[in-house]
């Protein structure tokens, strides 16, 4: 039977077994528990079982958005995808993001800092892609800090990212297409005279 990412057992008359899922170790790819047995009743079980559920979901507030993308980039990214990837992905945060958010605490970032973020992205001229593509670099960081229980709740949820315009087809004016034919057939003229 798989175990559940934290519960406490009743392991006899007030006697319990506390047990709280840490993650997966980076180096063995093991999970990691916390066990802990209490004797007394269940209030002191529960109030043990709380501070230590609070000192595993905190372990994020200790972290900057900095500390946890280089360390996101060295351990989940670099291992899997190709070098000019990993240069593209390093790259995007360290212009658009880091100078904004870097400092900040990654368990205290909201959706509102990073559409705020994005906005000012707007703001200075940069395309929409440019915007899509650091939000999903962003994005797959994020995801991977909840995988790894550094965070409690997701970031870019619901931050909204600019649409990206596409080009209305332009054609040209029955002028610019008799400029255009004329030029072009002088051109093949001057071309044929110029290679007999």
């Amino acid at each position: 039977m798989a175990r559940k990412a934290a519960q406490i057992i009743a392991r006899g008359d007030r006697t319990w077994l506390i047990c709280v899922y840490l993650g997966r170790d980076h180096e063995t790819n093991k999970h990691n528990y916390h066990n802990r047995t209490i004797h007394g009743p269940m209030r002191e079980a529960q109030a043990y079982f709380t501070r230590k559920l609070r000192e595993r979901d905190l372990e994020g507030a200790k972290i900057t958005l900095n500390e946890y993308l280089d360390r996101w980039l060295e351990t989940a990214v670099k291992p899997r995808l190709r070098e000019k990837t990993c240069q593209d992905y390093d790259g995007m945060p360290r212009r658009y993001i880091r100078p904004s958010l870097g400092e900040r605490v990654i368990a205290a970032m909201r959706p509102m800092d990073v559409q705020t973020t994005y906005q000012k992205m707007i703001e200075r001229g940069l395309s929409a892609r440019t915007v899509r593509y650091t939000h999903a670099v962003l994005r797959s960081a994020i995801r991977q800090a909840l995988q790894w229980r550094l965070l409690l709740d997701n970031s870019v949820d619901g931050v909204k990212v600019p649409q990206q315009s596409r080009d209305e087809m332009r054609s040209l004016t029955v002028e610019q297409a008799q400029t255009f034919l004329k030029s072009s057939r002088q051109s093949s003229v001057v071309s044929h005279v110029l290679t007999i």
